[in-house]
């Protein structure tokens, strides 16, 4: 009798497929550098992606593949996973006589559907268990395979039940190849059950001369400094690259970063036959522009980008194309997230929560990171207290998956030591220095009172301090940087009052980013006399230039990264960023509601003079991350090392890029599109088959997600959402309502902000 995997596919078609489609990936992979030799390793894995879905052939489990929810069976008896983890543990024991990859095999089969857990619970059969063991195994059927496979029960349960004290050296290694291997398995599993395959693409041979086109056509006349930079570089590297993994290119803002990073990558996939290039950013508000930059590229030496290219955050559109097919829904999404293009875009989040998490479906593209060059850019977002996990992360990521990586910032925070040879300079220090003191773009003016101690003003002084300015400045373009949307709302309605004749901007996480996106565009086509007032969701990467700045108290960092919007393209007499403390009407800073300890100290002490120029932030940038890397604890790093060591992989939940706040969802029905993209989601949400529900979401989600705000939780809140009706965790406001609690100009009103 045949045995099926699935409806209408044979568990030994299943089988065969699923191991020949994880050999592929594990073939492609070139110098990996594991203790255990490669070839072992290959047999334990193809033994793991046949044997992973065995169980499946009982009795048991056919009649409910066969009856569904009719099935009389216990679900104890009609699960897979636990005997097939038992049968694959074994024979990887007989095949490899390798504790290690036995223990990985027993749990990479006995998760592959679900989240990874502690080692422990994972590797621990509790004993009522072996009498359902048992019983699967009596009517395993054997027939339906072409080998004549035989096992015997009680060796199968002897080997497992002395699992749980197996010593192996638990370290970086064995958490890669453990994440490695469970990361084919569940790519393969998934890859063979899928409609839609992904044709394989490679970049062309003259890939590394892609940018040199690019410029040649788009700058007829180079900054000097900026090609310096390009050029001194790709020298740097083409010495280094095979000496060391770990690059930095630590230049002003405005140098030209993004061009001359992809043209390293670029390089460095030629010279050291990788495969990919990841290049990640910490904010979803800043992507766009890049992919705009890389679009742009390609289409220069006749290319088009989305052949090659994967932009996933939880923003992006679920389309792909693949080869000459553009794919929505469920087969997009999950090519999407298997990062199986040569050059993937994306966020910060994306990459370290593949890197650590003990989820099932970000671990699933682990193994394509192997042989990767991973561009970080804006690396100083990465919180200090995880700056020796990215330490040693990093340093793993080259040794074991021969990985390239290159740090990407105008302020390098020190999670590595140039001293100590741990990260490789593409410009040397006292060039940098000579490029940072070239830059006098602006001046950073610390507004102080007689005490010399940074002023403290209240939102009317501020603004009376700001109005003078912007009168005495007619043509000048002005940006303010608010620590809270409530001072920022507030400042705006003061500023529309009094200046009706300038162009007018506001953004925050308050505006639904379709309206985001709309404003910054706007705001870039319009070069001159406007005035912007913003959270800090401008600093990283925005590309808008302005004459002056005001920006609240904040780290060191933070305020030169809202600096570098300060006459960013150098086309104008020299800029001034002006910094100040704003006390609210409890007379207390709104920095403390959104930073606090250490940065916010030293920033303090760093600020001794009242003007500063660009040209002296190198050194300035410097004695901050010294002084923070020197005071700080890195504790919570330990902690997750520990964890990741000990495959506790329940832990890792504890690792959060970015601090959560409590908050829920809403969908305001702003405009047309708002309204029947409402429409569709309720349609959507009336489909019984969740598979379907969920590819039919998937083809609107990108824009259905355009009018989505996180909005915080608090007792006004709470109060008021039940007027709001809640479908699939999200509260929906349907467009009669939207302006009970939306303004157009200044977005959720402030009792709903995500932010104070």
């Amino acid at each position: 009798m045949a045995c099926f995997s699935h409806p209408n596919k044979l568990l030994s078609d299943h089988l065969e497929n699923v191991k020949n489609i994880g050999l592929n990936v594990f073939d492609s992979k070139k110098n990996l550098n594991f203790s255990i030799p490669k070839q072992q390793i290959r047999d334990a894995l193809e033994i793991i992606l046949y044997y992973h879905d065995f169980g499946k052939a009982t009795l048991y489990f056919q009649d409910y593949l066969k009856n569904g929810q009719k099935c009389t069976f216990s679900d104890d008896l009609t699960s897979h996973a636990l005997l097939s983890a038992c049968i694959t543990s074994y024979l990887i024991k007989q095949k490899t006589d390798n504790d290690m990859l036995s223990t990985i095999g027993f749990v990479a089969v006995r998760k592959h559907h679900g989240d990874l857990e502690n080692l422990n619970p994972m590797i621990s059969i509790s004993p009522s268990k072996y009498e359902i063991l048992k019983k699967q195994f009596s009517t395993l059927n054997f027939s339906c395979f072409k080998e004549n496979l035989q096992f015997n029960f009680e060796s199968i349960v002897d080997f497992v039940k002395d699992l749980l004290w197996v010593d192996f050296e638990k370290n970086f290694e064995t958490y890669f190849l453990m994440n490695f291997i469970f990361s084919i398995l569940t790519y393969s599993d998934k890859s063979d059950v899928v409609s839609t395959k992904l044709k394989p693409v490679v970049f062309n041979k003259d890939i590394n001369s892609y940018i040199d086109k690019f410029k040649s056509i788009n700058f007829q006349e180079l900054d000097i400094t900026r090609n310096e930079i390009y050029l001194k570089s790709l020298m740097q590297l083409k010495k280094m690259h095979e000496s060391t993994g770990i690059f930095s290119l630590n230049v002003p803002t405005g140098s030209g970063k993004t061009l001359t990073s992809l043209n390293l990558a670029f390089n460095l996939l030629v010279q050291e036959n990788l495969s990919r290039i990841i290049y990640a950013l910490p904010f979803t508000s800043i992507l766009d522009q890049t992919e705009k930059i890389i679009e742009n590229v390609f289409q220069a030496n006749k290319e088009e980008a989305n052949k090659y290219m994967i932009v996933h955050h939880y923003l992006a559109d679920i389309k792909i194309t693949n080869d000459e097919t553009s794919l929505i829904g469920n087969d997009a999404q999950f090519l999407i997230e298997n990062w199986d293009k040569p050059l993937i875009l994306t966020t910060f989040w994306q990459l370290f929560n593949t890197l650590i998490s003990n989820k099932n479906s970000q671990i699933r593209k682990f193994h394509n990171i192997a042989n990767s060059i991973i561009i970080l850019d804006e690396v100083q977002s990465i919180p200090y207290k995880y700056w020796q996990l990215t330490k040693e992360l990093f340093q793993n990521l080259i040794k074991i998956l021969n990985c390239k990586i290159i740090f990407l910032t105008a302020t390098m925070p020190l999670i590595f030591q140039e001293s100590k040879k741990e990260i490789q300079p593409l410009i040397d220090s006292q060039t940098r220095q000579d490029y940072f003191q070239r830059f006098s773009k602006y001046s950073i003016t610390i507004l102080k009172d007689t005490n010399d101690i940074i002023k403290k003003i209240n939102l009317d002084e501020l603004f009376e301090i700001a109005k003078s300015k912007i009168k005495n400045y007619q043509n000048k373009s002005f940006l303010f940087v608010f620590n809270t949307i409530d001072s920022s709302i507030k400042f705006y309605k003061k500023l529309k009052e009094t200046f009706s004749d300038k162009k007018l901007f506001y953004l925050s996480a308050n505006i639904v980013p379709f309206e985001r996106k709309k404003r910054i565009n706007e705001i870039k086509n319009n070069p001159e006399n406007k005035i912007i007032v913003s959270t800090q969701l401008i600093e990283a990467g925005v590309d808008i230039d302005v004459d002056v700045i005001y920006r609240d108290f904040a780290p060191f960092d933070s305020i030169v990264q809202a600096a570098g919007r300060c006459n960013r393209n150098n086309k104008r007499s020299q800029g001034e960023v002006i910094i100040f403390k704003l006390v609210n009407n409890h007379e207390k800073y709104d920095y403390n509601y959104i930073y606090s300890g250490l940065t916010l100290i030293e920033t303090n002490n760093l600020f001794s003079d009242k003007i500063y120029q660009e040209s002296q932030l190198f050194e300035l940038i410097n004695k901050y991350y010294n002084l923070i890397s020197n005071k700080s604890s890195q504790q919570e790093s330990l902690d997750l090392i520990k964890s990741l060591k000990e495959l506790n992989y329940e832990e890792l939940c504890k690792f959060k890029l970015v601090e959560e706040i409590p908050s829920f969802n809403m969908f305001l029905a702003l405009d047309e599109k708002a309204n029947q993209l409402l429409q569709q989601f309720l349609e959507i949400k009336k489909i019984q088959d969740r598979y379907e529900r969920k590819s039919e979401f998937l083809k609107i989600k990108h824009w259905f997600y355009q009018y989505l705000l996180s909005c915080k939780i608090n007792t006004k809140t709470q109060n008021y959402i039940s007027s709001f009706e809640e479908i699939g965790g999200i509260r929906l406001v349907n467009h009669e309502m939207v302006d009970s609690i939306y303004d157009f100009e200044t977005g959720l009103k402030t009792e709903w902000g995500v932010f104070l």
